[in-house]
């Protein structure tokens, strides 16, 4: 098995770069989301993580504050790797770093055809749909604790 980890990545940085083109590969090259929409303001003030094999960002993600809940987003997955539980380690990553941050829960946007992925997760799904960049989304919630 390849050596993999996960790890906090600083804005600017080569390896967020790297996590910038995973982003756009997934979601504007796959997915067809417009160029324009997929950076944006919220990204520098962003907690982003960064899913590493063999010196390679596999996977990323970014954590933002939203009130009292830690908003998740920008789940990305390369194609080559996923259903290999890159996703899954990501979101505890993210999930215990809201939880020693205080958050007493998360929230993500999920696209409907990742929703049973959030749900294995313990996300539960609230409101109606809505679409976001032409895809459709559900929002999800999980309540968390200090200690995971």
């Amino acid at each position: 098995m390849k050596h993999q980890r996960i790890i906090e990545i600083e804005y600017g940085s080569d390896l967020m770069r790297e996590a910038f083109a995973l982003r756009f590969e997934v979601f504007v090259d796959e997915q067809g989301v417009p160029r324009e929409l997929e950076l944006d303001e919220l990204d520098p003030s962003a907690t982003h993580l960064a899913a590493i094999c063999d010196d390679r960002v596999i996977g990323t993600l970014r954590i933002l504050d939203h009130g009292a809940a830690a908003k998740v987003g920008r789940v990305a997955v390369r194609a080559t790797a996923r259903r290999g539980g890159i996703g899954s380690r990501l979101m505890e990553h993210a999930a215990a770093i809201a939880a020693e941050r205080g958050f007493a829960e998360i929230i993500v946007h999920a696209q409907l055809a990742v929703v049973g992925f959030y749900r294995r997760l313990g996300y539960v799904a609230e409101g109606d749909q809505f679409e976001d960049a032409g895809i459709p989304h559900v929002a999800m919630r999980k309540k968390i604790g200090r200690s995971i």
